[in-house]
């Protein structure tokens, strides 16, 4: 009996070969001609909503070249064209035809025709039909939001699709939310690509850190059973009251379905026989099917914190504790002392602004040098923010730093607690140098005496000798007598000029925006010239986010892309630099988020930002 199969399943193997052999043999023999030939366009549906996907074919009953689609402008095109043959043997008679598909999304509403498409047989110009497809507001939903129906009707509605899941969805303003999107699919998945991330407008977002290899595991979806891989988890934190959407996430996928022919009862009919289903042949028994994807918006519904903020409440959301340390507490005049304070906890570290209260005018500051050391995770981001300012004491006496008092509320409490340091005291004694010229670099040890006003006495015999030229009277003495007074002041009016600036807060946050919007971009283009991206497009968008927020007079946690736009036409600003802004955001937030610059030029981004920071200074002035 096994001697019998087998001797069956050897002919049956033999008499496909020998088909195959005919049909090549014939095909030289005698070659399809163009006469009779015509190129048909069918849709697999007629009647659309706007949000779905629908497929258009292309078929010529023939061989043909150059194969001209038709003109899709009023739709997105998101497959095609995806090509295919057959040919079969019918009482003798051999034919062959060959089809162009195209997977469409319609861009609006209304009745719309799809014209001809045209191809090159046997140097004759064929045109297919006009179709006609109506596109409807509606349409039917489904799980994850892709489309209902199948593309090329292999893929099932409802088997691969994004969906977007939020920790909370009722918030403080500033509250951290966790988004998670996650693909599903209960076919094999080949690959998969974003086309558009979510913008994620209202909100400040940090990405936390995927695995590079997505780890897959099983959900059970209205009781079906789907594999499940996280694309990508961001902390949001609102920054502004009401209703905020996070907007869907666009992708495209590419699913292997399994194909079963049904076998002819033709004898010649030989492709479609169970045998070219062997996995001998490749492709027979699979068909990779590409497949549009896309996730359901969901609402967050944002609430204001309460009123009654203390004073000392700079927009800190989240649980925090704070540590303030002066590392001496007597030194000399001219000398450097630093004051460093902590916030440690979890919420939205990287907003949070210096607690430290106003310095005595006598004691010369600059810009706190922050160290972060933050972590972002599932839970949020949790971990240390440390500013250290420099305080160098010109004249000797007794200064009252005060206290550094920093508030912040709690979500889970709905309160605000402030935390507050004990007085800071500083002890003066005069020191040595003082009185000299001293010029501070930004370190506390960087320091240079510029000149000595005391000059040893030299000893000893002196030879004098008369001089070549009478300096007494000349220009030059009356130029060099009259300098020191020319100095002093210069100096007045300079140190008058930095105490009403500092005396008004928001002008000199703009004065000095451009001086840290510089820092940050070098420390960007050290990242460039490392191939660091992900740090250069972080470290770029903070730069301009920075810049924007002193320069504007808008603090970090309020800062928004729409009121940067509205901000800056307040300001005079032109829709050409508003609009150079908001691109060079969107481009670093989509690099962060896609691991991918779309194709620009990391490089062509630096110069640009630092382009329109320049000319932010000038039209800003």
């Amino acid at each position: 009996m096994k001697k019998r199969f087998s001797y069956v399943f050897v002919s049956m193997k033999s008499w496909h070969i020998f088909s195959i052999i005919l049909i090549m043999l014939f095909m030289i023999w005698k070659p399809i001609g163009t006469f009779g030939q015509s190129l048909t366009a069918s849709l697999n549906r007629n009647t659309v909503g706007v949000n779905e996907q629908f497929q258009a074919t292309f078929t010529l009953n023939g061989s043909a070249t150059s194969f001209t689609p038709p003109n899709f402008s009023e739709f997105m095109v998101l497959s095609g064209p995806n090509q295919s043959t057959s040919m079969q043997i019918i009482n003798g008679a051999f034919s062959q035809s060959v089809s162009y598909g195209y997977i469409l999304q319609p861009k609006k509403t209304g009745t719309f025709k799809i014209g001809p498409a045209a191809i090159n047989s046997g140097g004759k110009n064929i045109q297919s039909n006009v179709v006609t497809i109506t596109v409807t507001a509606g349409g039917q939903a489904n799980q994850g939001g892709q489309g209902s129906q199948s593309q090329g009707g292999n893929v099932s509605s409802g088997s691969v699709f994004i969906r977007v899941s939020v920790d909370k969805k009722q918030v403080y303003k500033g509250e951290a939310v966790v988004a998670t999107f996650k693909l599903y699919a209960n076919v094999p998945v080949v690959n998969y690509t974003v086309n558009k991330m979510p913008s994620f407008s209202g909100f400040w977002s940090e990405d936390i850190e995927m695995p590079k290899q997505m780890n897959m595991y099983q959900e059970n979806v209205n009781g079906a059973p789907f594999q499940v891989g996280e694309i990508k988890k961001v902390v949001l934190y609102p920054q502004q009251s009401g209703t905020l959407t996070i907007d869907q996430m666009l992708g495209e996928c590419v699913a292997r379905i399994r194909v079963n022919r049904n076998r002819s009862n033709n004898p010649f009919d030989i492709f479609n026989d169970p045998f070219f289903n062997d996995p001998f042949f490749g492709s027979g028994g699979v068909r990779d099917v590409p497949y549009s994807i896309k996730s359901d918006p969901i609402k967050i519904t944002v609430k204001d914190l309460p009123s009654g903020a203390p004073a000392s409440f700079k927009g800190a959301v989240g649980d925090f504790s704070m540590e303030t340390i002066l590392d001496r507490d007597k030194i000399k005049s001219n000398d450097a002392v630093n004051l460093r304070v902590k916030i440690n906890g979890k919420g939205n570290l990287k907003l949070i602004e210096s607690p430290v209260g106003e310095i005595p005018s006598d004691i010369e500051t600059y810009e706190p040098k922050i160290q972060d050391n933050i972590s972002t995770n599932a839970k949020g981001s949790a971990g240390t923010r440390t500013f250290e300012h420099l305080l160098i004491p010109r004249i000797p006496g007794n200064f009252d730093l005060g206290k550094a008092e920093f508030t912040y509320f709690n979500p889970e409490k709905s309160t605000y607690i402030t935390l507050s340091s004990t007085k800071l005291k500083l002890q003066v004694e005069k020191g040595k140098g003082d009185g000299s010229a001293i010029a501070a670099s930004g370190g506390k040890n960087d320091f240079r005496i510029l000149g000595r006003d005391i000059r040893f006495i030299k000893t000893g015999d002196v030879v004098l000798s008369k001089g070549r030229s009478a300096f007494y009277g000349s220009w030059t003495f009356y130029l060099l007598a009259l300098l020191p007074l020319g100095a002093m002041v210069f100096l007045g009016v300079f140190k008058r000029k930095q105490i009403k600036l500092r005396a008004d807060a928001a002008a000199f946050r703009s004065k000095q925006a451009n001086s840290i919007a510089t820092r940050r971009l070098k420390t960007a283009e050290k990242l460039l010239d490392k191939n660091e991206l992900n740090g250069f497009y972080e470290e770029t968008g903070k730069a301009i986010w920075t810049y924007l927020s002193d320069k504007l007079g808008i603090p970090t946690a309020e800062l928004n892309k729409e009121q940067v736009v509205s901000a800056l036409q307040n300001s005079g600003a032109s829709t050409e630099l508003s609009n150079a802004f908001i691109r060079i955001l969107d481009t670093c937030e989509f690099a962060r988020y896609a691991g991918t610059s779309a194709g620009a030029n990391p490089r062509s981004i630096y110069e640009e930002t630092v382009k329109t920071i320049t000319d932010a200074e000038k039209e800003l002035a």
